[in-house]
C-alpha cells in the first residue's frame, strides 16, 4: 500500500510544474524527517526510545528477510525482462560476488586477496551485462492474456471511429502497483465479466521497456508514468481514473461512460448473457 501511495505522489510530481515537484518532493522528505525533528526539538523523549543491547543485533538479522524477500521480486522482474539466459548470468553473477565476500573474509586486508577479490567483482557485474547483450531476450507483451489487446494508436482511432468505446491498462511489469491494481480489482470476477462482456474493446499498453509510442500517449494524458487506466468514448474526451483502482472505481466509470454515450451507442456497454 505505501508503494501504490508512493508512486502515485511521485507520478504527480513529475508530471507537474517544478515548483509543485519541489513542493510535493519537500513534503516527502519532511514526512520521512519528522520523527528526527522532534527528537531534536524534544530531546528528552529520548529516554522514552529503547536502549541500545542486543534486540539491535535481532533487529539487523529480522530485517534481512524483508531484503531479501526484494531480492526475489527484483530477480523476477529482470527475469520477465531479459529472458532466462540473463537470469542465469545473474544467478551467476550472484555466486561470483560471494566468492568475492568468502576471499575478504579469509585473508583480509592482504593486497593479493583484496585485487582478487576486486577482479571477481568486476566479472560478477560484467557477467549478466554480457548476457543482456549477447542473449537478448524475445519480445514479449502483457497484452497476451486473453480479451486483451496489445496497444496500438492507429487501432485506437480506427475501433473509436466505429463507434467502439476503448478501455486501455497502461502498466509494466516492474510496475508493483499495476500489478496489484491488475490481480485485485482488474481480474476479479465481477470486473473482468463487466469489462469483457461489456462491448468495450481492452487494450494493454505494456511499458515495461519504456516504448515511445506509449510514452507519447502518457505524455498527452498528463501522465508521466504508470499506472494509468483511461476509457476512450468515440468522439469524446478521454475518461482517466485514478491511479489506486477499485471494483467501484471500474465498475462506476462503466457506468459513467454508459450514460455519456449516445442511445444508439449504448447497447455496446450492455453486459452480454
Amino acid at each position: 500500500m505505501h508503494g501504490a501511495v508512493m508512486g502515485a505522489a511521485i507520478g504527480f510530481a513529475l508530471a507537474q510544474s517544478a515548483g509543485s515537484a519541489f513542493a510535493v518532493f519537500t513534503a516527502l522528505a519532511l514526512g520521512l524527517a519528522a520523527p528526527y525533528l522532534l527528537l531534536t526539538f524534544h530531546p528528552v523523549w529520548m529516554r522514552y526510545l529503547p536502549r541500545p543491547g542486543a534486540w539491535m543485533e535481532v533487529l539487523k538479522q529480522a530485517t534481512a528477510a524483508p531484503i531479501f524477500a526484494t531480492v526475489i521480486w527484483l530477480v523476477w522482474l529482470f527475469a520477465s525482462s531479459a529472458g532466462v539466459d540473463a537470469l542465469t548470468a545473474l544467478l551467476a553473477a550472484f555466486l561470483l560476488l560471494a566468492i568475492a565476500g568468502w576471499i575478504l573474509g579469509r585473508w583480509p586486508a592482504r593486497r593479493v586477496a583484496s585485487a582478487f577479490a576486486i577482479t571477481v567483482i568486476v566479472l560478477a557485474v560484467a557477467t549478466p551485462l554480457y548476457a543482456l547483450w549477447k542473449f537478448p531476450a524475445a519480445e514479449t507483451t502483457t497484452a497476451s492474456k486473453a480479451g486483451w489487446e496489445p496497444y496500438s494508436r492507429e487501432a485506437i482511432e480506427q475501433y473509436r471511429a466505429q463507434g467502439r468505446p476503448v478501455f486501455v491498462d497502461f502498466t509494466a511489469r516492474w510496475c508493483l502497483s499495476c500489478q496489484v491494481n491488475e490481480r485485485a480489482v482488474l481480474n476479479r470476477g465481477d470486473v473482468s465479466r463487466r469489462l469483457h462482456n461489456s462491448g468495450i474493446v481492452l487494450v494493454r499498453a505494456d511499458w515495461t521497456k519504456h516504448d515511445e509510442s506509449i510514452a507519447s500517449a502518457l505524455r498527452e494524458l498528463g501522465r508521466s508514468g504508470v499506472p494509468t487506466y483511461v476509457f476512450y468514448p468515440p468522439g469524446q474526451p478521454a475518461l482517466v481514473l485514478p491511479e489506486v483502482l477499485t471494483p467501484g472505481v471500474v465498475l462506476g466509470a462503466l457506468d459513467q461512460l454508459q450514460s455519456r454515450l449516445k442511445p444508439t451507442s449504448q447497447a455496446l456497454l450492455e453486459p452480454q448473457p
